[in-house]
């Protein structure tokens, strides 16, 4: 099951690392540790919650539901302070498109910002982009292509276009002229154990919530 993210939960804190990039490191008899590279790295986030008004505490509780312990899968926005910005050098906002905030008021969907220059297929660790609506895209920046989060290492331009490089390497094909997401950059996961997000129900008044997700691959 698809499961939307709670929105009005206020953020609190949040870790995204990749984890299972390599093997376990192995010593020879001279005591040289050997690393082996595996292309099989995945997103593990970390994050804390605080839970304002029953609004937001029902919302939390039909995610729960909805995610069925590691059944579910949802959509885990990958926030960030530092983020690109648009073409005037202001700040995105990071507000997802669609979802009501906790006055009611739905963000508009921007046009792209960023849009792939060239087909990209399975693996692959970088891509050609245009910026539509940007200063530009920096090493350190994070991004998604459709629901894949990746990190990016290194930028390059090429005449009208600018090669970005990054990791983890894509997991699906990706077609020219699709988004990539800057604003609001979000990865698939799903609950790393069943009792993920339980609060206590009968004292806090302004629960907190902590949360452990894995990407869903």
């Amino acid at each position: 099951m698809q499961a939307d993210f709670p929105y009005l939960a206020l953020a609190q804190t949040a870790q995204f690392y990749l984890v299972g990039q390599s093997l376990d490191p192995e010593q020879g008899i001279t005591g040289v540790e050997t690393i082996v590279p595996v292309p099989r790295g995945r997103w593990v986030a970390s994050a804390s919650f605080v839970l304002s008004g029953e609004a937001a505490r029902l919302q939390w509780e039909a995610f729960l539901a909805r995610m069925e312990g590691r059944i579910g899968t949802t959509l885990v926005p990958a926030r960030t302070r530092l983020r690109p910005r648009d073409r005037f050098g202001r700040a995105l906002s990071g507000a997802p498109a669609g979802v009501p905030d906790r006055n009611g008021v739905i963000p508009p969907a921007f046009p792209p910002r960023v849009t792939v220059a060239s087909a990209a297929v399975l693996r692959q660790r970088w891509l050609d982009v245009v910026y539509e609506d940007t200063t530009g895209i920096l090493p350190g920046h994070s991004f998604s292509v459709g629901d894949r989060l990746h990190k990016v290492q290194a930028v390059q331009a090429l005449g009208g276009v600018h090669r970005i490089s990054f990791n983890p390497p894509l997991r699906a094909a990706v077609a020219a002229g699709a988004a990539v997401e800057i604003d609001r950059p979000v990865c698939r996961m799903r609950f790393t154990t069943e009792t993920e997000g339980l609060f206590d129900q009968a004292l806090s008044e302004l629960p907190a919530v902590n949360v452990n997700f894995v990407e869903a691959i």
